[in-house]
């Protein structure tokens, strides 16, 4: 546990290799909070869950910066969007939005992010089909805290119907591209 809090990310390194003060590490985190955000605003309507890219950013997000940065991002970015910033899918915010249907895969980011950026600190994702395993397990994270909140509002059925089944092979492709970069970024640590 230890080794996940102080590891220094593989973004974090590559950019700043030595000096790692605080203002470097908030631009990087800041970085990564705006990117998450507009991956978000990329999204076709469906209901009840839109199809973003927030899930895949999060997962790369996580694999990138690793398990600490990953989390710090995503914190800063649920925190933003539940203070009023427009960050959330279709410039979405508030604390309704964790009271809605789409609440539970907002609330998957985080552990996704840490199990996705652990593992891949600990050199599960060196090659395209480890990344691909590390990335489908954070995905999978996001999906059981999704469905978890959307069955209480239209059914375990339904929301496997809607929350689930419309985004399988638009997952796979995000993940497949996220799998393409992530070995390539830690083997020129």
């Amino acid at each position: 546990m230890n080794y996940m809090l102080n590891a220094s990310s593989t973004m974090e390194s590559k950019i700043w290799p030595k000096d790692n003060n605080i203002i470097k590490q908030t631009l990087l985190i800041l970085s990564g909070v705006l990117l998450l955000a507009f991956a978000s605003q990329l999204s076709i309507p469906l209901e009840p869950i839109p199809l973003t890219f927030q899930s895949s950013t999060v997962i790369l997000i996580g694999m990138m910066y690793g398990a600490r940065n990953g989390c710090y991002v995503v914190m800063a970015y649920l925190l933003a969007g539940l203070c009023g910033l427009p960050m959330f899918a279709n410039f979405s915010s508030g604390l309704s939005i964790f009271y809605g249907s789409s609440a539970g895969y907002l609330l998957g980011f985080l552990p996704a992010a840490l199990v996705s950026g652990y593992l891949t600190q600990r050199g599960w994702a060196n090659t395209f089909f480890s990344s691909f395993a590390v990335a489908c397990l954070g995905a999978s994270i996001i999906f059981f805290f999704g469905i978890t909140v959307l069955t209480q509002f239209i059914g375990f059925k339904n929301a496997i119907a809607f929350g689930f089944t419309p985004f399988i092979i638009s997952e796979i492709i995000k993940l497949i591209a996220v799998s393409c970069i992530i070995p390539k970024v830690w083997k020129k640590q």
